[in-house]
Order: structure tokens, then C-alpha cells, then sequence
């Protein structure tokens, strides 16, 4: 929350318009209401560079333009994965804490009503959440977290219970109203 301070003014960057930023944005909402989450983006606005992306955000830390950025931690994972090209001079941290900034955001699956195979597709979302499938996410280069409490985390992770999130009722998330509020402080 005190990103949007004045002392924070173009020192970080932020990526609006992507899904994973308007996750924490939710998260802020959930937890902290309306008002404080509108003053909060209008000192984001001010504050913030706006980027394309969480790559963006991360080159540009990596290139110094900026002494931080927030990004999902898959991209900083996925890039020293691949070379560290984009953030070699990088370091990841964690909002822990309970702070809203460490919103744990998660991925879902369901089949729709209007699904022309919706056996095969509950068949999908089966195995993806069985163990086989989670040991594959696990030790894939997604850098996800599995949620089946018997298959271990990429060890290359922090582990899930060392990150401190706040307590956030999923079903208590509202997009539209967090678009609606990232729109009247001039971030969409």
C-alpha cells in the first residue's frame, strides 16, 4: 500500500493491463475496500511507470531504468531458466507479511455448460489436479505452485508456506469493479 506514497514517485513499475496486476488489484480491493483501493491506484498512477508487461517490468529493472518492479514470480523464475538475459542484475522478493502485494492468485478450471466434449474436458481438469498431473506442473518450467498438498513444489521455489498471504475469500473477488476502479484512476 505504500507504493503510492510520494517517496515510491518513479521508482517502480507496474503492468495494468495485465491479468496478473489486476489479481493483486483484486486482492487490495478484498482486503482493504473500495476507498482505500481508490486512493491507492490514483498514488499507483502518479507513482508508477506503466510497462506492457511483467517482462517488460523486468528488463527494465534488469537495465537499472528502475529500482523495482512488481511482477508474478514465474517470469523472473522462467527467465533464469532460460539465460538470466533479462535478470542477471535481479533480485526476487516478497511482499509477505500478510500484505496485500502478496496476494497469492490462483488458476482455476471448470467445463462449461455449452462444452461439445465435456467428458474429455472433466477428464483433463482430472488429471491435471491428480497427482500425475501435478508432479508434471511441479517439474515443469511453468514455475507454478501444485495445489495437491502430496506433490512437492518446484524446489527451486519458495516454499508456499513461507510466503505469508493475506486471507482473501476467492469468491469475494470482483474484476468488473476492479476495472472499473483502475479506469477512473487513469491506469486502463
Amino acid at each position: 500500500m505504500e507504493l503510492a506514497n510520494p517517496e515510491w514517485q518513479d521508482r517502480f513499475g507496474i503492468a495494468p493491463a495485465g491479468a496478473d496486476f489486476q489479481a493483486i488489484v483484486s486482492g487490495v480491493l478484498a482486503l482493504k475496500g473500495v476507498d482505500a483501493t481508490s486512493a491507492w491506484l490514483t498514488g499507483l498512477k502518479s507513482n508508477a511507470r506503466i510497462y506492457s508487461g511483467n517482462g517488460a517490468i523486468l528488463r527494465a529493472v534488469n537495465a537499472g531504468e528502475i529500482p523495482g518492479g512488481i511482477i508474478y514470480h514465474y517470469y523472473w523464475y522462467a527467465d533464469r531458466n532460460e539465460s538470466g538475459a533479462n535478470s542477471a542484475n535481479t533480485e526476487l522478493l516478497f511482499f509477505g507479511n500478510q500484505d496485500p502485494g502478496a496476494f497469492v492468485s490462483v488458476s482455476g478450471g471448470g467445463v462449461l455448460k455449452s462444452s461439445k466434449l465435456p467428458l474429455e474436458a472433466q477428464q483433463f481438469l482430472a488429471y491435471m489436479t491428480s497427482k500425475q498431473g501435478q508432479q508434471i506442473l511441479s517439474d515443469s518450467n511453468a514455475m507454478e505452485y501444485a495445489i495437491a498438498s502430496e506433490t512437492p513444489a518446484n524446489p527451486k521455489l519458495k516454499p508456499l508456506a513461507e510466503l505469508d498471504p493475506p486471507d482473501v475469500d476467492l469468491s469475494s473477488l470482483n474484476g468488473p469493479q476492479v476495472i472499473n476502479l483502475m479506469q477512473k484512476a487513469g491506469l486502463l
